[in-house]
């Protein structure tokens, strides 16, 4: 034992360090102080520097039990020491401090704060010691005693020393304890990290990661405002965060201390925000921050980590040294949650490019186990990718004859290194396919085979194309002899009309010279009946040619909407209601009646099919319509009408409509939406009402019911004055006939020569005009539909514009296209051969019309 301390002293020196290994800090301050108040005062104080350099009483004891309370009441109420205190000017200057035989005015001094001139004078101190603990040469605190009146005790030489020795042995404890505390503390902290790196490194999708960090660093580390943002688009955007009701959703580079620290790639600690000029605040209150950047080495950053705090609790060194070095770990994890990223995106890309390519792809692993296997290869094989994948391919796909085959082809992939094709036949579900297989090999950084990669083309529909196109040709050829064979058929049934034409008329002729019982009569009607069979024989030819005939003649569209109702109602029956909305004085239309009859039943038929059970109402309206360059876009098919006014015939109905899928091919053969339906109904409408030169209009909405509207060509009213014929001579009226055939035009002419007519016949159309307009009253004109110098049609239009009073016919082997007619002011139309009696009343038609007043 030390002889300069008694032994009350020496075991308070010997246990200084013990008590702050078995207590609390502030709890070993509090029993030194305790134990040394008998010792060596009536009051003494322990005043630590806390981790801000404020300097506060942590303990305080009174030799008197009966004060404690005071003293316990001055450390919890103003534990701040005053600057212009002893003990304030002792951890200044870090020297001893004794003020001895204080009078009783000492705590009136001017310097003193209020609070504590009031513990002065509770405590009334009389001589008062304070000694600096010093530890490493730094002062962290202050041992203060005081003696009072009350004692009458002096601080000797001897109490200097002891108290300076506790007060350096308090300073050492202290120094190893908060060294102990601070290694256990950092150790327990690198424990963290080490753990909350375990985590992080973990997970591998960016988002989760940053979601996993502020957690943990909220819920393990205890901050309240966290907050990352990582780089993109030249910018840092939110990714994640905790603590705040309201936050920056993207920082620019050029802003705040988060911009600064990605621009410079350096970590940085600002202990005051107020001092900082680039300090953003986005959380009232907030008055630190730590933002620390995440990269990888010396790269360019990826992101930062930001830490704020309000002050409660502050942030300091400690924090600023932990988030650096979790920011180390975390940047390997982001690192490695961009790289996975971008495996994931290549593999993804990979995938779909495997599923979207259009050939068959198979991966084998190097045992030949099925590794991938696409979508053309489940459609192509029949089988799913779930069943194929490990499969052992050679028994999964291949015949038995087919295994040595591939065997040696992957060999020899494998030792060569190149790839290798060929070409197979499979049957699928008893349909065959032709397969072109291509397999190479990918191989791993050491050399070994990685995979074998099998890349099949289905040739099948090329193949199957080809037969079919092969096929085609085939048909297309036949066709082409048909054409060829039609048009000389056509030719021929031409010409052969003209001479049964001369046949039967002269045969016609001489039939009226003899009597019905005469031989001569009988033999003639056996040579008209053979000859009638032969013009059969001629139409049959055009039938063959493509040339089938309509019957073409002027028509009132609405007598024949109404002379079809009858017939369309017993059809539809009771539960459709068939109206009609006919407008009057419609222009008359040149068309085929049996045609256009059909064509109004199929539209009607039609709309009856969409009707919902066949239950509900079908409008037919007719109208007289100017047709526009708007609605002429809307006409099928496109541009066959020119603009002008048509004759219009509308098939309504309140069905089910068209569904827009399938709209533009309901015109197509063989496309039905009904059950039992062929598909040519529409079809044939279109047919019908394109070689009568029209089109259709088509409106539709789904659930709504449909409207289909016939377009047609009025008949030109180009009479504009009807003069009858003068009676001043006894001859017959004028015909005028024209044919390039020599034999028919005189046939023709004889023909109305012995029924009482005048005739003027020419050969061809520039004869015709010049008689038009030069003398001579016509009064009607029978016009071959082929002549030498021009055609049937165009001659038409120039005798009508010569002379408009003039009725016309056209005469003709050939059937007469009723597309041409849009504008040729043609009355009616003659089939060759022809009898007599359809000759003459045809023309008797003729004059009637031209001696018929205008109505």
């Amino acid at each position: 034992m030390d002889k300069r301390w008694t032994a009350a002293q020496t075991r308070l020196l010997a246990d200084v360090g013990v008590l702050f290994v078995s207590f609390d800090q502030l709890e070993a301050f509090q029993q030194v102080a305790h134990r040394l108040v008998p010792l060596l005062g009536d009051w003494c104080a322990i005043i630590i520097r806390d981790e801000h350099q404020q300097a506060r009483r942590v303990a305080m004891a009174c030799a008197d039990p009966r004060q404690q309370p005071l003293a316990d009441q001055l450390v919890q109420a103003d534990p701040l020491v005053d600057p212009a205190s002893a003990p304030a000017q002792v951890l200044r200057s870090g020297q001893l401090v004794l003020l001895a035989d204080l009078p009783d005015e000492y705590s009136a001094q001017p310097a003193f704060s209020p609070a504590y001139r009031d513990v002065i004078m509770q405590v009334r101190p009389r001589h008062l010691l304070c000694v600096p603990m010093r530890a490493r040469d730094q002062v962290n605190g202050v041992l203060v005693l005081n003696f009072t009146d009350a004692s009458g005790r002096r601080f000797t030489p001897a109490d200097i020393e002891f108290a300076t020795e506790l007060a350096q042995r308090m300073a050492l404890a202290v120094e190893n304890v908060v060294l102990y505390r601070t290694m256990k503390r950092r150790l327990n902290q690198l424990l963290l990290v080490q753990r909350v790196a375990g985590l992080v490194n973990s997970v591998l999708q960016t988002e989760m990661l940053c979601q996993l960090v502020v957690r943990q660093l909220h819920s393990v580390f205890g901050y309240q405002l966290v907050s990352i943002y990582l780089l993109q688009d030249g910018a840092l955007r939110l990714q994640s965060v905790v603590g705040y009701d309201q936050v920056l959703q993207k920082i620019q580079l050029h802003e705040g201390v988060a911009g600064r620290v990605l621009r410079t790639g350096k970590a940085e600690f600002v202990r005051d925000a107020s001092l900082d000029p680039d300090f953003i605040e986005v959380w009232p209150g907030t008055t630190q921050c730590i933002i620390v950047p995440l990269r990888y080495a010396e790269g360019i950053p990826a992101g930062v980590i930001i830490v704020e705090s309000t002050g409660n609790p502050p942030l300091d060194d400690e924090d600023f040294f932990l988030l650096s070095l979790l920011a180390d770990q975390v940047s390997v994890a982001l690192i490695n949650s961009f790289l996975f990223a971008r495996m994931l995106e290549t593999f993804e890309r990979f995938r779909s490019l495997i599923e979207l390519a259009g050939n068959v792809i198979i991966c084998l692993s190097p045992n030949l186990r099925i590794t991938e296997f696409n979508r053309m290869a489940e459609q192509v094989f029949g089988r799913t990718r779930g069943e194929m994948i490990g499969s052992d391919y050679p028994s999964a796909l291949l015949s038995e004859a087919e295994r040595p085959l591939f065997a040696a082809l992957v060999r020899e992939v494998m030792s060569s290194g190149s790839s290798r094709s060929f070409e197979t036949m499979l049957a699928v579900q008893g349909h065959k396919r032709w397969l072109f297989w291509t397999i190479t090999c990918r191989w791993q950084l050491n050399g070994d085979v990685a995979e074998l990669l099998l890349v099949c083309q289905d040739l099948t529909e090329q193949r199957e194309q080809s037969i079919a196109l092969l096929n085609y040709e085939r048909r297309l050829q036949a066709i082409e002899r048909l054409e060829s064979m039609g048009v000389m058929a056509s030719g021929i049934a031409h010409d052969f009309n003209n001479l049964i034409n001369i046949i039967i008329g002269n045969a016609h002729l001489l039939q009226t010279a003899y009597t019905t019982e005469s031989f001569a009569w009988q033999s003639l009607h056996h040579l008209l009946s053979a000859a009638h069979q032969a013009g059969d024989l001629a139409h049959q030819l055009l039938n063959f040619a493509g040339e089938d005939r309509l019957q073409i003649q002027t028509l009132q569209i609405n007598q024949l909407i109404e002379a079809t109702l009858p017939m369309l109602q017993s059809s539809l029956g009771s539960q459709v209601e068939v109206r009609l909305d006919l407008a009057p004085e419609l222009p008359d239309v040149m068309a085929d009646p049996v045609q256009l009859r059909q064509v109004l039943m199929n539209l009607v038929m039609n709309a009856y099919e969409a009707l919902p059970e066949r239950s509900g109402w079908i409008w037919i309206q007719t109208r007289q319509r100017t047709l526009d360059t708007d609605t002429s876009h809307r006409l099928i098919p496109l541009q066959q009408l020119l603009p002008g006014e048509y004759v219009v015939m509308v098939v309504r109905d309140n069905g089910v409509g068209i569904d827009p899928a399938i709209r533009q091919r309901i015109f197509d053969p063989f496309v039905t939406t009904k059950a039992h339906g062929h598909g040519l109904g529409l079809a044939g409408v279109l047919n019908i009402v394109r070689r009568h030169g029209g089109a259709l209009e088509v409106e539709s909405q789904l659930g709504s019911g449909s409207a289909f509207s016939v377009w047609l060509a009025p008949q030109p009213a180009t009479v504009t004055e009807h003069t009858p014929f003068s009676a001043e001579s006894d001859a017959g009226p004028l015909v005028l006939v024209i044919d390039d055939n020599d034999e028919v035009r005189s046939l023709i002419e004889r023909m109305l020569v012995h029924a009482g007519y005048q005739v003027k016949a020419v050969s061809s159309g520039s004869e015709a005009l010049q008689l038009v307009g030069c003398g001579g009253e016509i009064a009607c004109a029978l016009i071959d539909l082929t002549l030498s110098d021009t055609d049937g049609y165009d001659l038409c239009r120039r005798i009508t514009t010569r002379d408009a009073r003039i009725p016309l016919a056209l005469i003709s082997g050939y059937p007469v296209d009723a597309s041409q007619l849009g504008d040729v002011p043609v009355v009616a139309t003659l089939q060759k051969p022809f009898r007599a009696e359809a000759l003459l009343a045809l023309v008797q038609r003729l004059i009637r019309m031209r001696e018929m007043p205008l109505s």
